[in-house]
């Protein structure tokens, strides 16, 4: 058997040469296409734990807003607050500018605007913002998207609410 296999294999020759290249390119285009999967499914998975923001508008829009809190959110604490903007697959945006305004008893400590210019295709933009509550109770940031495309534009409202409370003790 080991004989009639090592025939086999000689008397490829110039074959085996292709074979293997083709084999090759194969093998790479898998790696390549892992590679790009790896990466979805890393995006995915830290984006596992963020909440959408509440919108007025349906679901169609072409861009969505999730937010994630490093910390419960208490008085006169900075916070973090993660931002992902996620664009709708296939739409080629020309960019896209996000203005955050707190409302009442909540201060932005870091930029209150974000621009971003020929995002990529389907690509999802991060922003992180400090926050530093100075009331109790139900609190918000109002977040505004323009989006520029294809000769035009539209703007999206989000609403990220919050509930501060009193720190504890020392």
């Amino acid at each position: 058997m080991v004989l009639g296999v090592a025939t086999q294999v000689a008397g490829c020759g110039a074959g085996a040469d292709a074979a293997r290249s083709q084999h090759e390119a194969q093998a790479a285009a898998r790696a390549g296409a892992a590679r790009l999967a790896g990466n979805a499914a890393a995006a995915s998975a830290a984006d596992a734990d963020m909440v959408s923001a509440v919108s007025p508008v349906a679901s169609t829009t072409p861009v969505s807003l999730k937010f994630r809190l490093s910390d419960p959110p208490q008085i006169g604490q900075a916070l973090r607050l993660d931002l992902a903007l996620v664009q709708a697959p296939g739409l080629d945006i020309d960019s896209l500018l996000v203005s955050l305004q707190p409302s009442d008893g909540l201060q932005i400590e870091s930029e209150r605007t974000a621009e971003f210019h020929a995002p990529a295709v389907g690509a999802t933009q991060r922003i992180v913002v400090t926050l530093r509550p100075q009331a109790a109770g139900l609190l918000s940031v109002a977040a505004t998207v323009l989006i520029n495309y294809g000769g035009g534009s539209l703007s999206r409202s989000f609403s990220i609410p919050l509930i501060a409370v009193q720190a504890p003790p020392p």
